[in-house]
């Protein structure tokens, strides 16, 4: 079975004290899990990876100015 992951940049430093960071977001199974705080998209991949090293994943990263170009036009 095919894991759909997502990983993509959350702005959050427009709050007093936040931080941006990576998420991951993966679905598959009938169940999904978040996971956050990775410092880049290098280590939220390669946590996938040591997480499902067996796994076959369908894989989209987005980063923020992508995200923005796309939704903002």
């Amino acid at each position: 079975m095919t894991l759909n992951v997502e990983i993509y940049e959350m702005e959050y430093s427009c709050s007093p004290g936040g931080v941006d960071c990576w998420e991951v977001n993966i679905q598959g199974y009938g169940n999904s899990k978040c996971v956050s705080d990775f410092d880049t998209a290098g280590s939220a991949l390669n946590w996938v990876l040591d997480q499902y090293p067996d796994q076959m994943l369908e894989l989209t990263v987005t980063s923020l100015p992508a995200y923005e170009r796309i939704n903002n036009g």
